[in-house]
């Protein structure tokens, strides 16, 4: 065999590696669920707090509204729940890419939200509460290398949740679709079902600590060529979460957060094996309710991701960032 030909084998063969580590990592369904582990983690307890009246720093902190699924231990006799948040942060890596490749970006996310909340009703030594909702994402990228990659993301929610003393657990699901902005046309879909737990520990007046576990399984399509799956990003999780709320004023609250990730797919990049990922996130908010309708809040978080497939790219990438909502309950 020529030298000339294996030359072109060996880079037909890392083009082919290049495209399933694309396929296997495309870069808007890892901004997606990065973003939703940041907001979910950004939402302040205060409302769990002892003897606290607190107004809600985030939408969702009364209820679980869905994907971002917030837990609140005495939530408020509303039957519906609209939201509108903004946010806009720095990302140091927002195409997920190892080293050099690595773009940064500021990132824009753009949230309208409505759910249907009733009342929870009693149910043996506890109390169980429901919700069906929908939501609907922008993300626009703010260099222009990589306004090619925004998207929209909607998603269906329902779920249940079941509160006895200082335990939460919940079971739900979310249907999810990405689409192309340019185009409209659907990049990626997965059906998530979801189990949560979580525990409080009131420290004082002022301080809670929370550990959550979640455990749920991605069922996902995306367009694909011949001969490969479309489900490639199949995956289970196993995530632990350890939450410190400080009400510093009636209005203002501080919360640290750390949260490690296991996520096991049923096929690698070659489609030949399953792969492990281990996703370490941590992260501070900063939070500020003027009422119960309107907040604003700054926060900075981090994510460290690592495989055990050599074609999937491990990064460190940070983000720091404001938001700002607007929530009403009726």
């Amino acid at each position: 065999m020529s030298l000339k030909i294996i030359r072109s084998l060996a880079c037909l063969f890392l083009l082919s590696g290049s495209i399933l580590t694309l396929r296997a990592q495309p870069v808007n369904v890892q901004q997606f669920q990065n973003t939703q582990l940041a907001q979910q983690m950004q939402q302040p307890l205060s409302a769990s707090l002892a003897e606290t009246n607190a107004p809600e720093l985030y939408p969702g902190e009364n209820l679980d509204v869905g994907p971002q699924r917030i837990l609140r231990l005495h939530p408020r006799p509303n039957y519906f729940n609209v939201f509108f948040d903004s946010q806009a942060f720095y990302s140091s890596d927002a195409n997920y890419a190892e080293g050099a490749a690595a773009i940064a970006s500021p990132v824009y996310v753009n949230t309208i939200q409505a759910a249907f909340t009733p009342p929870e009703w009693q149910l043996g030594p506890g109390k169980f509460a429901a919700v069906i909702g929908y939501s609907s994402q922008w993300y626009d990228y703010g260099n222009d290398r990589l306004t090619s990659l925004d998207f929209n993301a909607q998603t269906a929610f329902v779920s249940g949740r079941y509160s006895v003393g200082k335990w939460q657990f919940g079971l739900g699901g979310n249907y999810t679709r990405l689409l192309d902005q340019e185009t409209d046309h659907q990049t990626y879909s997965e059906w998530l079902p979801a189990f949560t737990i979580q525990r409080f520990f009131p420290i004082s007046q002022q301080l809670l600590f929370s550990v959550g576990n979640q455990i749920d399984y991605h069922f996902t399509t995306e367009p694909a060529p011949p001969g490969t799956y479309t489900e490639i990003n199949n995956r289970f999780d196993e995530s632990v979460s350890l939450t410190l709320t400080w009400q510093i004023t009636r209005q203002l609250s501080l919360q640290p957060y750390y949260r490690f990730q296991f996520s096991n797919y049923r096929y690698n990049t070659l489609q030949n094996s399953d792969r492990n990922d281990y996703l370490n996130s941590y992260g501070v908010t900063l939070a500020y309710g003027f009422n119960e309708h309107f907040s604003v809040r700054a926060f900075f978080n981090a994510n460290v991701k690592n495989s055990d497939d050599r074609f999937v790219a491990e990064y460190h990438e940070y983000n720091e960032g404001v938001g700002a909502n607007l929530n009403f309950s009726f």
